[in-house]
C-alpha cells in the first residue's frame, strides 16, 4: 500500500498547470521620439550631481533616507516579500510535532468486557510527527507563487518610482529656491529704481514739471515692484518648506545665496520608446501587475478541480511513559484525501470570469502606462528644447542690458543723460536678471522632468540602439 501512495503522490506532484502562460501584449508601435535631437549623454546613477551643488547633493541624500513616502514604499516591498515567502512555503509539507498524556477512569456500571483485564484507570502517552499538504496537481500553488513574485517585483519598481520622484522633487524645489534668491536680489534692485523714479516724479510734480497722471503711473510701477519682490520671497519660502518636508526636517532653513551655483545640465539621450518598457519603474510595475492578474486566472481555474491532500503521521503510543519509544509502540499512517466542488451554483465560474476581467483591466492599465510614459518623454523633450532656446535669448538680453547700463553710467558721468534714463537702464538690467533666473529654473525643471520621464538611471537596462 505504501509504494502505491508514494507513486500516486509523484504523479500528482508532476501534474499540469492550468491557466494561460504570460505573454506580453502587443503595444502601439513607436519607433522614435519625433522631438528627440541627435546625441546626448546617458543618465548617471546620481544624476543630480551633474548640477554641481554639494548642498543639493546632501539634501537629496537626506531625502532618500528620511522621506516618509519612501519608507512606506520600502515597507510595501517587505510586505510583498513576506507574502511570497508564505506562498512558496504553501507548496511544501508542514510538519507538526504532537504529544500528550491522557488519564481516564472507566465506570464499573457501564458495559465493558475488558474492564476486568485492563482495570478502571487507564493512562496513555502519545508522541510523534504529523504532516498534511496540498498536492499541486493543477498548478494552483504554482500560479499563486507566480502572482506573489510578480507583486513583489511590482512593489520594488514602485519603490524605485518613489525614489526617482523624491529625488526629482528635491532638485526641482532646490532649483526654484535658488532662482527665487536671484529673483529676490534683482527684484530689490527693480524696486529701488522704481522708488527713486517715483521720488523724482513727485519732486517734479511739486514744481509743476509733472502731472498727477505721471505721479499715479510711477506709484503703480512702484507697487508692482513691491508685489514682484513679495512673490519671489513667497516662492522661496514655499520651496524651502517643501524641501524640509521631503527631507524629514520641518524646521529646515537654507541660507540665501547671491549666486545660483547650479550648472545647466548637458543634454540627455532619450533612447527609443521601447526602452521605457524596461526602464520606467511605473511601466515595469504595471506589467508585473498584469503578470499577477494573468496568474490569478490559473489559480481560480485550478480551484474548480479536485483537490488532493497528502496526510501522514509517525509516532508512538504507550500505556507507560517510560516505554513510549519502544519498538513495539510505534504507530504510522499515510493517506490521500480528495475534495471536489461538485455543486457550487456558478460561484467557481464567476470567479474565473472575474479573474479574466481583472486581467483585461491590468492589460489596459499596462498599455496606458506605456502611452503616458511616451507622452511625458515627448513633453519633456519639447520643454528641454524650448527652454534651452529661451535661456540663450535671456542670456543675450542680459548681456545687452548690462551693456546699456554701462553706457548709461558713462553718459551720466559726462552729463549727457538724465537721472530718469539712468534709472530706466538700471531697472531694465535688473529685470533681465529676473528673466535669466526664471528661464534657468525652467531649464533645470525641464531636465529633471526628462530624467524622471525616462525612468532615471538603470544599470541593468541596456538602451536600444538607434
Amino acid at each position: 500500500m505504501m509504494p502505491r501512495l508514494v507513486l500516486l503522490s509523484a504523479i500528482l506532484l508532476g501534474g499540469c498547470t492550468l491557466g494561460p502562460d504570460y505573454v506580453r501584449p502587443a503595444l502601439p508601435k513607436a519607433d522614435v521620439f519625433p522631438e528627440a535631437g541627435k546625441g546626448g549623454a546617458a543618465i548617471r546613477s546620481e544624476w543630480w550631481k551633474s548640477l554641481g551643488d554639494s548642498e543639493l547633493d546632501a539634501l537629496v541624500a537626506k531625502a532618500l533616507v528620511a522621506n516618509a513616502d519612501l519608507r512606506i514604499a520600502v515597507g510595501r516591498v517587505e510586505q510583498a516579500a513576506a507574502v511570497l515567502g508564505e506562498t512558496e512555503g504553501a507548496g511544501l509539507p508542514q510538519i507538526d510535532a504532537a504529544g500528550g498524556i491522557n488519564s481516564s477512569k472507566l465506570s464499573e456500571g457501564a458495559y465493558n468486557q475488558n474492564l476486568a483485564t485492563t482495570g478502571r484507570h487507564r493512562t496513555t502517552a502519545r508522541g510523534g510527527l504529523t504532516t498534511s499538504f496540498e498536492l499541486d496537481f493543477w498548478g494552483k500553488l504554482r500560479r499563486a507563487e507566480e502572482s506573489a513574485r510578480a507583486q513583489l517585483l511590482g512593489a520594488r519598481e514602485a519603490r524605485r518610482m518613489v525614489e526617482l520622484s523624491v529625488g526629482a522633487a528635491v532638485v526641482r524645489a532646490y532649483a526654484a529656491l535658488r532662482a527665487a534668491d536671484a529673483q529676490s536680489l534683482a527684484a530689490q534692485e527693480v524696486f529701488a529704481a522704481r522708488d527713486e523714479e517715483a521720488a523724482i516724479i513727485t519732486k517734479r510734480a511739486t514744481v509743476g514739471a509733472a502731472g498727477p497722471n505721471e505721479v499715479a503711473q510711477a506709484e503703480v510701477a512702484r507697487s508692482a515692484a513691491v508685489a514682484a519682490l513679495a512673490d519671489a520671497r513667497r516662492t522661496r519660502a514655499a520651496a524651502e518648506h517643501l524641501i524640509g518636508t521631503l527631507t524629514g526636517q520641518p524646521a529646515l532653513t537654507i541660507a540665501v545665496r547671491r549666486q545660483d551655483g547650479l550648472r545647466l545640465p548637458a543634454p540627455v539621450a532619450p533612447g527609443l520608446p521601447t526602452d521605457l518598457l524596461a526602464s520606467r519603474p511605473d511601466v515595469v510595475a504595471a506589467e508585473q501587475a498584469l503578470v499577477a492578474a494573468n496568474a490569478r486566472i490559473g489559480y481560480v481555474k485550478a480551484a474548480r478541480f479536485p483537490n488532493f491532500t497528502l496526510t501522514g503521521a509517525i509516532g508512538s503510543e504507550s500505556r507507560e511513559l517510560n516505554a513510549l519509544f519502544d519498538g513495539a509502540t510505534a504507530t504510522s499512517s499515510l493517506g490521500v484525501d480528495l475534495r471536489y466542488p461538485l455543486f457550487d451554483f456558478g460561484r467557481g465560474a464567476a470567479r474565473v470570469e472575474g479573474a479574466v476581467a481583472e486581467q483585461h483591466q491590468a492589460a489596459a492599465a499596462y498599455e496606458k502606462a506605456f502611452l503616458n510614459a511616451c507622452r511625458e518623454v515627448r513633453d519633456a523633450l519639447v520643454d528641454v528644447r524650448e527652454t534651452a532656446a529661451s535661456a540663450t535669448a535671456a542670456a543675450r538680453r542680459a548681456k545687452a542690458a548690462d551693456e546699456a547700463y554701462r553706457i548709461a553710467i558713462e553718459r551720466a558721468r559726462q552729463g549727457q543723460t538724465s537721472p530718469m534714463e539712468l534709472l530706466a537702464a538700471r531697472r531694465l538690467r535688473a529685470e533681465s536678471q529676473v528673466a535669466v533666473a526664471k528661464v534657468r529654473q525652467d531649464r533645470l525643471a525641464a531636465q529633471v522632468d526628462l530624467v524622471k520621464a525616462l525612468g532615471g538611471a538603470r544599470p541593468d537596462v541596456v538602451p536600444a540602439a538607434k
